[in-house]
């Protein structure tokens, strides 16, 4: 067979001759000579070629033996256009040719079999395509569908291969790795815009991926690239319909977004969605009262904030937002001895992230310290540790995150030593960071 015969033949797998073979509980008697004439080479030689003419439907008839297969044989399996593959029977010579016909193409094979055939174990993630050649009228209902069945896979010519789609995962897993490698390096030198890039690639190459999505998106976070955040977390909630982490990241940057005019969701909806599958989720329970507290829906912010840190164990983030709302609701800051001891507990928690080298949770960590410490009365401690927090932002946004709050108790009419003065302070050094996109 020549290259350009093999472009214009699809090449029949299948047993020959008479053959009784197993359909359900019954055995039959198959004139597979007959199927090939009135039912395989009708439907094929009826699908044209975009090149002109049609399809050509070839068969080897020649007598096989044992461990032999003539050459030519292999070269019309591995080199035809297209093969059709008749496994009725699960005929040992078809299921070989078959095998070899996957490795060698990774596409441009049709599986077909007659109805009631048992299934194999190796095709269970192929499709087959069932045809009947009797009577007469089931006989040409299958010839018209093989005929668009045979078209349809010339057309698309997509992978269908399952021995090329592993090889291809395998060889897919092993650059995504190498690439989630590099981003990690990458982050490790202080490169972000580096790892998002590897991140990004790696995506490309797998982008079923929902936790890779989230991990390119934590990262887009950071450098408050927001509509890509977006984008990532939405994409991971497409593919990971209960995974609330998901949810719970995709509301926090849609309400970042909607926050500076970008977006249309403003991230309650994904928060929701994301407490209601972890109703311990306190990072969410927080975010929900942010898009809340945006809303002015103050009352409604406090709670969450309040039930966040019920759930966190005695997380400091909620516990402070918490109190910013109380005292902005009743125009004035009061601690009991139990807030007092909340507090002196958070500051246990945090100091240590603080001084650790590298700082841990940065720069969350220092600005939950300084609130901590302006709340205590040590208003140097404020003032110091939230310029140490503004020296590890990488963009404003994260700067404004923690006024916004802070500006509630002004606004409040709220008196508290120090405020008005590290807002300012804080509002200056912003200064010198990038904006987000």
């Amino acid at each position: 067979m020549t290259n350009e015969e093999a472009d214009r033949t699809c090449f029949v797998v299948m047993p020959y001759g008479q053959r009784e073979v197993s359909l359900g509980d019954r055995k039959v008697t198959i004139d597979f000579d007959a199927i090939y004439e009135e039912i395989f080479v009708p439907a094929i030689e009826s699908v044209p070629l975009a090149e002109g003419g049609t399809l050509t439907a070839h068969r080897t008839d020649r007598e096989r033996y044992a461990a032999l297969i003539d050459r030519e044989m292999w070269r019309a399996i591995e080199y035809s256009r297209l093969a059709l593959v008749d496994i009725t029977g699960l005929n040992a010579n078809v299921m070989m040719e078959l095998g070899h016909r996957y490795r060698a193409r990774p596409s441009g094979t049709v599986v077909v079999c007659q109805r009631g055939t048992p299934s194999a174990f190796d095709l269970n993630n192929v499709r087959w395509f069932p045809y009947e050649y009797e009577p007469a009228d089931r006989a040409e209902a299958s010839r018209a569908e093989l005929r668009e069945i045979v078209r349809e896979t010339l057309e698309r010519n997509v992978l269908d291969s399952p021995i090329q789609r592993a090889l291809d995962l395998e060889e897919a897993n092993a650059r995504v790795e190498a690439l989630k490698l590099d981003a990690a390096n990458a982050v490790r030198q202080g490169d972000r815009v580096g790892a998002a890039r590897h991140l990004a690639e790696a995506v490309a190459v797998e982008p079923a991926n929902g936790l890779l999505r989230i991990e390119l998106g934590l990262l887009q976070k950071e450098l408050g690239h927001w509509p890509e955040a977006v984008e990532q977390f939405a994409a991971a909630t497409d593919r990971m319909p209960s995974h609330g982490p998901a949810w719970r990241e995709r509301g926090i940057a849609e309400n970042k977004l909607f926050g500076k005019g970008k977006g249309d969701a403003d991230g309650e909806s994904s928060l929701r969605r994301a407490i209601e599958l972890d109703e311990e989720d306190f990072d969410a329970l927080a975010s929900l009262g942010g898009v809340l507290k945006r809303a002015k829906r103050l009352e409604e912010a406090r709670d969450a904030y309040r039930r966040s840190f019920d759930v966190s164990g005695g997380n400091s983030y909620p516990l402070l937002n918490h109190l910013v709302l109380e005292a902005h609701l009743a125009g004035k800051f009061e601690l009991d001895a139990v807030r007092r001891m909340q507090l002196q507990r958070a500051a246990i928690q945090r100091a240590p992230q603080v001084q650790h080298d590298p700082p841990y949770d940065a720069p969350w960590s220092h600005f939950d310290l300084a609130q901590i410490r302006l709340f205590l009365g040590d208003v140097a401690e404020f003032h110091r540790l939230g310029g140490e927090a503004v020296a590890h932002c990488t963009a404003r946004w994260q700067v404004d995150t923690f006024l916004d709050t802070r500006r509630l108790l002004v606004d409040g009419g709220v008196e508290l030593d120090g405020l008005e003065d590290g807002i300012a302070k804080l509002e200056e050094l912003r200064k010198a960071l990038p904006e987000e996109k």
